[in-house]
């Protein structure tokens, strides 16, 4: 495990999340409860941007491809908190075991 990796899949993976959060509090926070709806929507969207996908059909309403589109949204949201626990997960990984295998390195040199 290199330093690099350390820093951009542990800390700053982290740090992005954990920030995600602290800023994201003011729209899952409601009446001093967490709505876990709004908590995944918060966390799951802008990781999920990627794997989204948009569905607009061309001969609906508008209506219809508005609801198609927060539907994409949705759906998008909900994969993208699953990606972002994972990328948590591996984060405190990451952060845990770097300086487990430095110590291991030095020991072995010994």
């Amino acid at each position: 495990m290199t330093f690099r990796n350390f820093m951009c899949k542990g800390v700053l993976v982290f740090a992005g999340l954990a920030l995600l959060g602290w800023l994201g509090q003011y729209i899952y926070i409601v009446n001093g409860e967490i709505d876990w709806f709004r908590l995944m929507l918060v966390y799951g969207i802008p990781v999920g941007i990627p794997h989204m996908f948009l569905v607009i059909p061309w001969h609906w309403d508008v209506s219809g491809m508005l609801c198609m589109i927060a539907l994409c949204v949705i759906v998008g949201g909900m994969f993208g908190c699953v990606i972002a626990v994972w990328l948590g997960i591996r984060a405190v990984w990451y952060i845990v075991g770097f300086p487990i295998s430095r110590i291991v390195t030095v020991h072995r040199r010994e």
